[in-house]
């Protein structure tokens, strides 16, 4: 068996290649309704099978195109059975992922809630923090408050003060002038 160039195929192929034997004949020149689909560009879409390799290499194996579609419908039908098959056999994986999935959600939403409460307690103690600080400078206030007054009244009970010595002398002393002195004082 010769092999022949793929050009020199492809080339053969063109010359005896007839879109009617597989389109069926069509008459371009009937008029065209609006309810008809536009043949607009069918002789263009019909000019480029003609280059198109992948048309071809089919026409050169001798397969009619609807025998052509027919197989790969078959195909495709074969490979959607298989998707379904594959389906099936990981329908157990997917149900335990599934599963999983939900415990997840659950345990995630159990979470949220304990988070919640904790945002919650934390926002409480926050308050409660804040009114101590309050109180505190208050506290603080009235102590600096009360220094400065005890600091004031200190000295003036010190300075109202009779002392011992004083009262010795005026109770049990005699009047003389140390006496006198210490009434003056």
């Amino acid at each position: 068996m010769a092999v022949v160039p793929a050009a020199e195929t492809l080339d053969g192929l063109k010359d005896r290649f007839d879109l009617g034997v597989f389109v069926g004949d069509l008459a371009l020149d009937e008029e065209v309704t609006s309810d008809d689909e536009s043949l607009e560009g069918l002789q263009q879409e019909l000019d480029n099978c003609k280059n198109d390799q992948e048309v071809a290499n089919i026409l050169a194996s001798g397969i009619k195109l609807r025998e052509y579609t027919k197989g790969v419908e078959n195909n495709i039908r074969q490979i959607e059975l298989d998707s379904i098959q594959d389906y099936i056999k990981e329908s157990e994986n997917l149900v335990s992922l599934h599963d999983q999935i939900c415990d997840c959600d659950n345990i995630l939403l159990q979470m949220e809630t304990v988070l919640t409460g904790f945002q919650t307690e934390i926002g409480s103690i926050s308050s409660e923090i804040k009114v101590l600080q309050e109180k505190s400078m208050d506290m603080g206030l009235k102590l600096k408050n009360r220094k400065a007054a005890e600091s004031k009244l200190s000295k003036f009970v010190e300075d109202i003060i009779v002392p011992p010595r004083m009262i010795d002398i005026i109770v049990d002393g005699e009047v003389n002038d140390e006496y006198m002195k210490t009434l003056e004082t």
